[in-house]
Formats: C-alpha cells, sequence, structure tokens
C-alpha cells in the first residue's frame, strides 16, 4: 500500500496530537513530538508510505521522541526555577473527568486505551504502534478499562 504524505499528515495529524496529548498528559510536548515525527515520515516517506498503518509509524516515533524529551527535561528542571509552559490549545476529549483518570492509569495502559478506542485502531496497528504483540495489547486493555471503570465508578 503506498499512502500520500499529504493525506495520512491532514487525516491523522491533529488525532494524533489530541491522542498523544492524553497519553503524555502536555499538549504542549504532544504538538510538538507528532510534529517531529512527521518531519521524520517525511524523510522517510519511500518506506513510510508502505506501511499498512503509516499513523501508526508516526505514533511510535513521537511517543520515543517525548518520552526522551521529557526525560532530558526532567534533567533540565535540575537546573532551572522555572520552565515556561504555554497554555493549551487542544481540547483533547469533551469530557475532563474521563481524561483526568486516563492519566492516572500506568502509561502502557494509557496509551493502549487512547490507540483502541480514541484512533479508533485495530489491535494490531495497536501492537505496531506500541512496538508490543496484540496478546500483550489485549491483557493491558481489559486491565485499564477495569480500572477505569473503577476510578470512574462505574463497576457493573
Amino acid at each position: 500500500m503506498n499512502n500520500d504524505f499529504s493525506t495520512v499528515y491532514a487525516g491523522e495529524r491533529d488525532r494524533l496530537v489530541r491522542a498523544l496529548s492524553i497519553a503524555l498528559g502536555d499538549d504542549a510536548l504532544a504538538t510538538e513530538a507528532v510534529d517531529e515525527a512527521f518531519t521524520r515520515a517525511l524523510h522517510r516517506w519511500h518506506a513510510v508510505g508502505s506501511f499498512d498503518e503509516p499513523a501508526a509509524w508516526v505514533y511510535r516515533t513521537a511517543r520515543n521522541w517525548a518520552t526522551s524529551r521529557f526525560r532530558r527535561r526532567s534533567r533540565d528542571r535540575r537546573f532551572a526555577s522555572t520552565i515556561a509552559r504555554p497554555e493549551s490549545t487542544t481540547d483533547p476529549t469533551p469530557d475532563p473527568q474521563l481524561t483526568n483518570a486516563l492519566r492516572t492509569l500506568p502509561e502502557e495502559q494509557r496509551n493502549v486505551l487512547v490507540l483502541r478506542y480514541f484512533l479508533d485502531w485495530t489491535i494490531d496497528a495497536t501492537a505496531d504502534a506500541l512496538d508490543i504483540s496484540p496478546g500483550t495489547v489485549k491483557s493491558r486493555t481489559n486491565r485499564a478499562l477495569h480500572e477505569l471503570n473503577r476510578l470512574l465508578g462505574d463497576e457493573s
């Protein structure tokens, strides 16, 4: 399959930013990470564009870049008393209670839920984006949904 970069970018960029924003809990970092990942994808589009789910590659690259960036920022906090954080312009989800509950989940569970339900990705696309097996996607999804139901007070 050969996807056009402009089409993938236009169709997936905002969704990936919102999803990564929920997963990371940082709107500005998510935006920067997705933009960086799309830049990297463009330079490798001959390969990335041939993937069944190029957005999965972009998500994984953005998440990895953001994680590395977050670690660097954490180290920098030792040397700077304040780090400016721009105001959020991204509304990641219409339900703030759900967003807050998602942000309390372990990162591995949060990432799976964001990709599976927010982006509506398949188990295989989620596994590819997170570089884990489909079975791991299923088990993390199950545990995360159970915990989310508990957090939101719906343990039926």
